[in-house]
């Protein structure tokens, strides 16, 4: 069985940019464009291919969240109306083309998709990781998946960070640099499935800078 990558490009709003950093990540073969919840599904279905592959590293460009106390929904989405993405749970609003982890479950039992025993899942959507969307994704997965906590964006710098990888997590607006005086964190957190108690290990990643939290996305 090979062990593949993916880099997932969300279209919409900022889609170029997106692309162009798929690309940047694993290579113009294995960088796609999802335009939708269930069209990131079957990006997974295609690469898995019947089993003749499972998916080693996969890399999701997206939006995701503004800063709620609260947390928020869970998932991601397109550069666009939040309708059609890929959540934790279903809402009455949602397009049918919405596709949540229930679906994924369903393709990972029937073995349609195929992750390693050592995959690494990473979103650059802010604020993925406010929400139990990682969590369950990775008792799901059994792997790990690495999520910012806070705004998103590539570091700047010569080369910036679209060319290097490196991503910062950090804050935006009032509310959330309040929090963040406050002790909320805004930086990476992975999250590792630990086989012998069954639990998902939280772990804080990433190197503190004036700016936010660095973190090498590839």
């Amino acid at each position: 069985m090979a062990k593949v990558p993916l880099a997932l490009a969300a279209t919409g709003r900022d889609e170029v940019a997106f692309q162009s950093w798929a690309i940047n990540a694993v290579g113009r073969e294995h960088a796609k464009q999802w335009r939708s919840g269930k069209n990131l599904l079957e990006h997974l279905v295609q690469a898995t291919d019947g089993g003749r592959n499972c998916i080693k590293k996969l890399i999701i460009f997206s939006h995701a969240w503004p800063f709620d106390p609260n947390g928020n929904r869970g998932g991601v989405k397109i550069g666009g109306p939040d309708i059609n993405g890929f959540y934790l749970n279903q809402r009455l609003y949602d397009h049918e083309d919405a596709r949540y982890l229930s679906d994924l479950a369903r393709l990972v039992r029937s073995g349609e998709v195929q992750f390693c025993d050592d995959q690494e899942i990473i979103f650059t959507g802010c604020r993925v990781a406010s929400s139990e969307f990682p969590i369950k994704l990775v008792e799901l997965t059994k792997g790990t998946v690495i999520a910012a906590n806070g705004s998103s964006f590539p570091k700047q710098g010569n080369p910036p960070g679209d060319q290097t990888g490196e991503w910062m997590s950090g804050v935006n607006l009032w509310e959330e640099q309040q929090a963040a005086k406050q002790g909320h964190y805004v930086g990476w957190l992975k999250y590792t499935y630990d086989p012998n108690t069954q639990q998902v290990i939280e772990e804080e990643v990433g190197q503190k800078t004036k700016q936010g939290y660095v973190f090498k996305v590839w």
